[in-house]
């Protein structure tokens, strides 16, 4: 994984704050009802995705709800998919280095 890529998905831990990087690291699957990003955002299976059934430009959807722009979205998705080992392995240094900010709750039905 280039550094370049590991910014933007150091960025996009930083905008969903430790416990849902926490969150999104419990995911199992590689769709948008399971994947790292639903987990993290909702906290459980099909939340998140119930939120954007219609839309079909998903990651612009999840892009504004977590206020950074679709690129970190789609790093993390891209990550997610096929390289999900480093990303768990960069997710939990970075877990360790952030441990003492604020939790935050659920973006979907808040």
């Amino acid at each position: 994984m280039s550094p370049q890529h590991k910014t933007l998905l150091t960025a996009a831990f930083a905008a969903l704050g430790p416990e849902r990087v926490t969150r999104g690291l419990k995911a199992t699957g590689h769709g948008w009802r399971d994947c790292f990003p639903a987990l993290a955002m909702s906290g459980k299976p099909d939340a998140l995705a119930r939120s954007f059934d219609k839309r079909w430009r998903k990651e612009h959807f999840v892009s504004t709800l977590l206020g950074v722009r679709v690129g970190v979205i789609l790093e993390i998705v891209t990550a997610w998919d096929h390289q999900e080992g480093e990303l768990r392995a960069l997710a939990a240094e970075w877990l360790e280095l952030n441990r003492t900010a604020v939790p935050t709750g659920p973006v979907v039905g808040a």
